[in-house]
């Protein structure tokens, strides 16, 4: 079984159809990812939906858990748009983990876009670390060429118990980096890609212990699907291949990253 920790499969058309082709292919819980306050929004009530079915008996559908976030692509977003709306969010529903909640983010810095100002970005990262912090939230972090940055606020700042890279595509010192502060690094489907030998010595560097595999679907595809859209039903070919670069059977590492998964999120 997988535990498919990025996804956005809450916006998708049919989302419930995309979880239970996901269940069929051993997936036995995801987490739904918020970018802006409207997905954040889904994210939360797409979650409480499949806990909602399952406690009524389905038996057909994995575990949902969710995060509520603003990407750094929406940073300049104002007011209940952007990281108010988010830490109106937060208040409304951490308390209680209403509908699985267990993350803010995704959260960060990317300066390879820049579709906000860097200030801007930078200014939204720090108040969603505040709002993982206060609320006991796993703070779910994307960095796309802006790691130098990242790490002088992760530095700066107090932070939550839990902290995860998703969709980590550092090389082996970038990684040490990450793992000296405590965190958790998750790896997509972009592993199995030619070009991705840096990001492989990151996963053959990086402990079983504090290693996530994703999808980051409907994006990231793993090769064989590279170019198509993605499903959390491919979070095993991401495991399986992961699994042969740490040198380990496919039921050893599956049982270490649904440990880590449990670890990173908190999940129940």
């Amino acid at each position: 079984m997988w535990i498919d920790t990025h996804c956005h499969i809450h916006t998708e058309e049919d989302p419930l159809e995309v979880a239970r082709s996901a269940l069929n292919s051993q997936v036995e819980a995801l987490i739904c990812i918020g970018t802006d306050v409207v997905s954040s929004q889904q994210a939360l009530g797409f979650a409480a939906s499949i806990q909602t079915a399952i406690g009524a008996g389905a038996t057909d559908l994995p575990r949902a858990y969710c995060t509520i976030g603003l990407h750094p692509h929406d940073a300049s977003n104002e007011k209940m748009t952007g990281v108010e709306g988010i830490a109106h969010l937060a208040a409304l529903n951490a308390p209680s983990r209403y509908g699985n909640l267990v993350g803010i983010g995704e959260c960060g810095l990317d300066y390879y876009y820049e579709h906000s100002p860097r200030e801007a970005q930078q200014a939204a990262f720090i108040a969603q670390i505040e709002l993982a912090l206060r609320y006991d939230l796993t703070l779910v972090i994307h960095t796309r060429d802006a790691w130098d940055d990242t790490f002088a606020i992760l530095r700066g700042n107090p932070l939550p118990r839990r902290v995860l890279f998703h969709c980590f595509t550092g090389d082996k010192t970038v990684a040490s980096k990450a793992l000296d502060m405590g965190a958790f690094l998750s790896f997509s489907g972009m592993v199995t890609f030619k070009n991705a030998e840096e990001i492989r010595e990151a996963v053959r560097f990086t402990p079983i212990d504090r290693l996530l595999i994703e999808t980051d679907s409907p994006y990231l595809a793993p090769v064989p699907y590279r170019g198509k859209r993605n499903v959390p039903a491919y979070v095993g070919i991401v495991g399986e291949y992961v699994a042969n670069l740490k040198g380990l059977s496919i039921g050893e590492f599956s049982d270490a990253t649904i440990t880590a998964a449990y670890e990173c999120f908190s999940l129940k």
